[in-house]
């Protein structure tokens, strides 16, 4: 696997380090997301499940559930437990360097945004793969006379993004169907039907749980990056705007449209419970089980939006705010400490946010989020921009409005 980029010294060009990025996270792609861990996966669940059914007969009959005169077979126990013993110590060597490919796929994936890798000379020429590395940075291209089209960062020679997609939707059925047959397992009333379901239920169930985290993961760092490139497009396109360069983009629309589209798989796979139940006569518990698994993560996520609504608003004078690290190099002289604090919003544009007045123009905001906050850029009357989080975005918008700022 390669190595972390801050082990990797900077070199002469944008496109140099592009290119080196490139080729990094393809190899800790092809590592995290191999097809051939599914091969792997398959085989240990196929082996442990074997192990398991030879071993299981043997402990019913030794925990007394077994006929007059029966006895267990020790051969099939031993041997049982040897091949599920040894094929999962084979998995974790395997998997050994599971936990790091992730963590590099994750760091080259934004090995691009550095400050200082964006500050280095363009080379002007093109990848050997025939990418333009200037191509893939809005940030690098904002000063052109029309942002760039595709924008983000790819790997050379990964996997294809698809097949984590498909991994994210297959492992879940593979869980459910695991905790089906857990469920069937323990509501068995003899000992002898338990061991025959426990082979097949609990490989399926650990094996499902934890290949759905690590989709999951995969697919989740995945949208977090693509809505930190729409919010590059936002902030340059907003910066393009306050120098006459661009115009306006048009609004998302109302953000109850976008939650509701998000609420769409909860929803589905409630109404999957209640017709599944509802063919063989449906209970009123059941009925609020479905409607729960609707209804719970919706007030859940509208609910820590609403919290974080109310805790922005309160607490002092202005809003609460979260000031971050800027991921571009500095625009201007004027900058704030990153960390939580207030911001503060006058008529004329004055403005106050982490012990510094200033003089603001605009306030930028970035994507809507599903879950985090949204982010925010306060542009200066010196080119200085602040990059910050905050819940409250229909009322900061609100206040810089009323304090003569550009909301964009």
């Amino acid at each position: 696997m390669p190595p972390f980029p801050d082990e990797v010294p900077l070199p002469a060009t944008f496109g140099d380090w592009h290119d080196l990025a490139a080729v990094n996270l393809g190899r800790a792609e092809k590592k995290d997301s191999s097809a051939w861990r599914l091969v792997a996966g398959l085989g240990m669940l196929l082996l442990t499940s074997v192990g398991l059914s030879m071993a299981a007969p043997p402990v019913s009959l030794l925990l007394g559930d077994g006929g007059t005169g029966e006895e267990a077979d020790i051969a099939a126990l031993v041997v049982g437990a040897v091949l599920v013993l040894g094929t999962l110590a084979w998995w974790f060597w395997y998997r050994r360097d599971w936990a790091r490919a992730r963590r590099l796929r994750h760091a080259w994936s934004r090995a691009v945004r550095r400050p200082d890798v964006l500050a280095l000379p363009d080379r002007g020429t093109s990848s050997e793969w025939g990418t333009d590395p200037e191509n893939q940075s809005v940030y690098r291209t904002r000063e052109r006379s029309e942002l760039v089209n595709t924008f983000g960062f790819r790997s050379h020679g990964g996997v294809d993004g698809f097949l984590d997609f498909l991994r994210a939707c297959f492992y879940p059925v593979v869980l459910a169907v695991g905790v089906l047959l857990v469920v069937i397992a323990l509501d068995q009333d003899d000992l002898a039907g338990t061991a025959v379901l426990v082979p097949a239920a609990v490989p399926l169930f650990l094996t499902g749980l934890f290949a759905t985290a690590r989709a999951w993961w995969r697919f989740g760092d995945g949208m977090a990056l693509v809505a930190l490139e729409n919010d590059d497009v936002r902030r340059w396109t907003g910066w393009r705007v306050l120098r006459g360069q661009d115009e306006p983009r048009a609004g998302t629309g109302a953000g109850w449209r976008r939650h509701v589209l998000r609420m769409l798989p909860v929803a589905f796979a409630g109404i999957l419970v209640l017709a599944v139940r509802a063919r063989s006569g449906i209970t009123t518990t059941e009925v609020v089980a479905g409607v729960g698994i609707i209804a719970v993560p919706a007030v859940l996520i509208y609910g820590s939006f609403l919290v974080r609504d109310w805790a922005a608003r309160s607490g002092g004078p202005g809003l609460a705010v979260h000031v971050l690290p800027d991921d571009v190099p500095p625009a201007g002289p004027t900058s704030v400490a990153p960390g939580k604090t207030r911001l503060e919003l006058h008529d004329g544009g004055s403005v106050r946010i982490g012990g510094i007045e200033a003089t603001a123009l605009a306030v930028i905001s970035g994507e809507p989020r599903a879950l985090a906050s949204r982010r925010h850029w306060l542009v200066l009357d010196d080119d200085s921009q602040v990059p910050f989080s905050c819940a409250a975005v229909g009322e900061l918008r609100r206040q810089a409005a009323e304090a003569g700022l550009r909301v964009l």
